[in-house]
């Protein structure tokens, strides 16, 4: 065997991003290619970014993937064991060693590769996730739906909701708020009559990307941004709230709780969530920022594997 390999994987909705690690020298390449959940782009162009995208990588870096020791995917959407079935079918037209292949939800791995401890992960970006992990129990769930029906204090909720109020105001219904004219620059918006015309032709990312311009407008104190994420607190808090009452932890169990996600970036936000969760769930809580992305979640997870699989051995 030429070369040791760690191979971590973010297979999100709008991106597919690859990084090899060589173990012998450290020496880390990555590579981006097109979206791989197969929900939003469809088996085809999933199966082009997750199977012919490796190969091409393989040969890039004269490598087989035979040499890859652990390859850890984190997969946007991958909420059933349908969706596993799918990708494994995929993945395993790779070459990759199926035993030495890791499926997780972007929001299980983040919590098993920071943590082996009972706890939460809440993860709040685009999208929104709660999961529950306990030893010798099965991972509960809330949330994580779907931009339109679920997701509840995610980016995309936060903006949908005051981009609501926006257009009804260009509609003459409610009243004008000072956020108002940032969101319209934000989109390079001149003319209230033109409000409608663009909201309407948004995709899901481009509507949550107002919630960096509202987490902002709350940071500097305005209240109405305040009340809104308040909102979006309250929509985390509930999901957090339901999951430990759904695992009957011990009462006096610390549980670390794992906060991944843009949202949790502004400080505003971060420390107004943290303070209400602490308040509504009696067990004693242990923070854990997680600044990383999944793909670096998903290196820290392949490490971890790896090195349990070494001892074993």
């Amino acid at each position: 065997m030429k070369h040791k390999i760690l191979l971590a994987v973010d297979a999100g909705g709008t991106k597919t991003e690859y990084c090899i690690k060589f173990l012998s020298d450290g020496k880390v390449s990555r590579y981006l290619y097109g979206g791989s959940n197969y929900k939003s782009v469809g088996l085809e162009a999933t199966q082009a970014n997750l199977i012919e995208s490796f190969l091409e990588i393989c040969r890039k870096e004269n490598i087989r993937p035979s040499e890859v020791q652990r390859a850890v995917f984190g997969i946007s959407g991958c909420d059933s064991e349908q969706d596993i079935q799918v990708y494994n079918q995929m993945i395993s037209r790779t070459g990759l060693h199926d035993k030495r292949i890791s499926l997780y939800n972007d929001c299980e791995l983040a919590f098993q590769a920071t943590t082996d401890a009972p706890g939460l992960c809440v993860v709040a970006g685009t999208g929104s996730n709660c999961m529950a992990f306990q030893v010798d129990k099965p991972i509960e769930r809330a949330g994580g739906w779907g931009a339109f029906l679920s997701d509840g204090g995610s980016g995309y909720w936060i903006a949908r909701y005051i981009l609501e109020e926006m257009l009804l105001f260009s509609d003459g219904i409610g009243s004008n708020r000072a956020i108002y004219e940032k969101i319209a620059c934000h989109f390079h918006i001149k003319n209230q009559l033109d409000i409608a015309a663009c909201f309407t032709a948004l995709s899901v990312s481009e509507i949550a990307s107002v919630a960096r311009v509202i987490l902002d407008c709350a940071k500097d104190g305005d209240t109405y941004a305040q009340e809104v994420l308040h909102l979006a607190h309250v929509q985390l808090w509930n999901l957090a709230i339901a999951l430990v009452k759904r695992m009957k932890y011990k009462q006096d169990e610390v549980l670390d709780v794992v906060l991944n996600g843009s949202l949790f970036r502004n400080t505003w936000f971060l420390e107004n969530f943290w303070q209400g969760l602490v308040r509504q769930i009696e067990n004693p809580l242990r923070q854990h920022l997680v600044a990383t992305n999944t793909t670096e979640n998903a290196m820290r997870m392949a490490h971890k594997l790896y090195d349990i699989e070494n001892k074993q051995t």
